[in-house]
C-alpha cells in the first residue's frame, strides 16, 4: 500500500487510499481512543452529514462505530469542494471505511477523529477486509441463553390458552426465535446490540411481573404477553450489518404498527386453524402494542385505556430509561476522571450534569 505521506495530491484528484488485501485485525478500539491517539484502523459507518463549508474549504461529518462505541469524525478538505464531495460519495451509511492518520482531538467534552486532507484519508473497504463481529457489540452467547430460557419458563407459566397458542405460534417458529435473541433495541437510545431488544424485553417482563403482584385486579397474563410482545415488530425495524440500521419497514412503519400488523396475522393463522381467539382479547393485546409508547408525542397511536396497558408502559419506560442512564454514564466514565460530567440526554434534548462515581 503506498504511504498516505507519500501521495501527491492534484486540485483535480480524490483524496483516496488503495486497498489492502485480506483481512484486517482491528487495534484501535473506540473506547480505548484517547486525546492525541493518531487513529489508522477500521470503522463501521452510522451517520453521515454532507459537506459545508468552512473558512479554509470544505469539511463533512460522520459517526462511526466499532463493538465498542461510537465516535464523531470530521474531514476537513481543502479548496477543492468536489474532491471532498467525490471522497464524500464514495461510501455509504453501513459501510466499513479505514480511517488514515486521524488525530483524537476532544471537542466540546467528548473525544473525536479529525482528519485533514493534507495528511490523513478515508477509504471504503471491501467485506472481505474485515470481520463484522468487530463492529456490533453482542451479548454473551450464554447470556443469550438463559434470558431466552426466562421467556419460555413465563410462556408455559401461561394460563389463557389462546395467548398462550398466540405465542407458541411465534416462538415454536425457529426463524422467528433467531430473529428475536439477534434483535437490537434501538440505534442509539437503549440496548443498542445484538440481543439487546430480549434483554430490554426480559427487564420490562420481570418489572410487569413485580407490578401485578403489588395490585390487585391486573389480568397477569395478558400483561406478560404483552411484554413478551411489545417490542416484537423491532425484529422487522432494524437490521444488524457492519452497524445497526433501520430498514424501508421500519423507516416507513415503525416497530408499534410492524407489531400490531404482525400479532393479527398471528391470530388469523389461529382461526383459519378452528381455534378460538376472542374479539376483546385480541382488541386488549394489540391496544397493549400500540400504547407502550403512552403519548402521543413519543410516538404511540393509542394512549393506555387498560391498566395492563398501563403496566407494560411504565415498565417499558423505567426499563428504557434505566438503562440509557447506565449507558450515559459508561460513555462519560470513558471520557473523564472526574466525579461529575455534562452529558448528553436524548430526552431532556440538552446536555445535563451526571454523577459518574462508583457509589
Amino acid at each position: 500500500m503506498p504511504d498516505i505521506m507519500e501521495y501527491s495530491k492534484k486540485k483535480e484528484e480524490q483524496t483516496i487510499i488503495e486497498t489492502d488485501t485480506g483481512k484486517r485485525k482491528k487495534e484501535q478500539y473506540i473506547e480505548n481512543l484517547r486525546e492525541g491517539d493518531v487513529v489508522n484502523d477500521i470503522y463501521a459507518v452510522k451517520i453521515k452529514n454532507p459537506p459545508r463549508p468552512y473558512k479554509r474549504g470544505t469539511w463533512f461529518g460522520l459517526i462511526v462505530t466499532d463493538k465498542t462505541g461510537e465516535i464523531n469524525v470530521k474531514y476537513w478538505g481543502g479548496d477543492n469542494k468536489e474532491r471532498v464531495k467525490r471522497l464524500y460519495d464514495s461510501f455509504k451509511t453501513g459501510d466499513v471505511v479505514q480511517v488514515r492518520l486521524g488525530n483524537v482531538e476532544i471537542y466540546e467534552e467528548k473525544p473525536q477523529i479529525s482528519i485533514n486532507e493534507t495528511s490523513g484519508g478515508i477509504r471504503r473497504c471491501s467485506p472481505n477486509e474485515y470481520d463484522v463481529s468487530d463492529f456490533i457489540a453482542s451479548l454473551d452467547d450464554n447470556k443469550v441463553k438463559s434470558l431466552m430460557k426466562t421467556v419460555q419458563e413465563e410462556i408455559k407459566n401461561i394460563e389463557n390458552i389462546q395467548l398462550k397458542n398466540l405465542l407458541g405460534l411465534f416462538f415454536d417458529d425457529k426463524d422467528f426465535v433467531k430473529m428475536y435473541i439477534s434483535s437490537p433495541s434501538a440505534m442509539t437510545h437503549h440496548h443498542n446490540y445484538v440481543g439487546g431488544n430480549l434483554e430490554h424485553t426480559i427487564g420490562v417482563l420481570r418489572l410487569c411481573k413485580s407490578i401485578s403482584e403489588m395490585y390487585t385486579g391486573i389480568n397477569k397474563d395478558l400483561v406478560i404477553t404483552g411484554a413478551i410482545l411489545h417490542d416484537v415488530g423491532k425484529l422487522k425495524e432494524y437490521i444488524s450489518k457492519a452497524s445497526i440500521e433501520k430498514t424501508d419497514e421500519g423507516n416507513f412503519i415503525g416497530h408499534i404498527v410492524i407489531g400490531d400488523r404482525w400479532v393479527k396475522e398471528k391470530i388469523d393463522v389461529l382461526r383459519k386453524k378452528g381455534q378460538n381467539f376472542d374479539k376483546e382479547l385480541e382488541n386488549k393485546i394489540c391496544h397493549i402494542l400500540l400504547s407502550h409508547h403512552g403519548k402521543y408525542e413519543y410516538g404511540s397511536p393509542r394512549m393506555p385505556k387498560t391498566i395492563e396497558a398501563m403496566v407494560v408502559h411504565a415498565a417499558d419506560m423505567m426499563d428504557s430509561q434505566v438503562k440509557n442512564f447506565i449507558q450515559n454514564i459508561e460513555e462519560g466514565r470513558k471520557t473523564t476522571e472526574d466525579e461529575w460530567a455534562f452529558i448528553w440526554d436524548s430526552d431532556a434534548g440538552m446536555k445535563r450534569p451526571m454523577y459518574l462515581r462508583q457509589y
